[in-house]
């Protein structure tokens, strides 16, 4: 391995980062054995923080617990959301989007909109666009 750095002292932790996050005592040893061409000689002998994105790689959380979808059918549950406004206007002049997401299947519908109030006013003839791409009416909803 070559690492060109300044032949002057430098921090352990800058080469600790530089080297993927390696054991200080790893690195010591790869500075004292010469693997590393070019390795600077380091500043002190001793650590003067904890690295941080070490410290979080080290910590573990427990997986999500798996529960089943309340929604019995397609479009039973629908989770909504607005998004906006963009900094750059799409093709038809849109700055926002409002989507659409089944929470039985997971399948997600995007609209584009001029205006966010467009969304308060048409939300339900934008789920009335949906009901009939999946085949389902208001009257056969289980």
């Amino acid at each position: 391995m070559y690492a060109e750095g300044l032949k002057t002292e430098t921090k352990i932790e800058l080469w600790h980062k530089r080297i993927g996050h390696v054991n200080l005592q790893r690195l010591r040893g790869m500075q004292s054995k010469g693997v590393v061409l070019g390795l600077p000689a380091f500043e002190s002998k001793r650590v003067d923080r904890v690295c941080e994105a070490c410290q979080l790689g080290k910590q573990h959380r427990l997986p999500f617990l798996k529960e089943s979808s309340a929604s019995k059918g397609l479009l039973d549950i629908i989770h909504s959301n607005v998004w906006g406004p963009a900094q750059m206007l799409t093709l038809g002049g849109c700055r926002y989007y409002a989507t659409f997401i089944d929470d039985h299947s997971c399948y997600a519908w995007i609209f584009p909109m001029k205006k966010k109030s467009v969304l308060s006013i048409g939300q339900k003839s934008k789920i009335g666009k949906i009901r009939p791409l999946v085949g389902r009416t208001k009257r056969n909803r289980v």
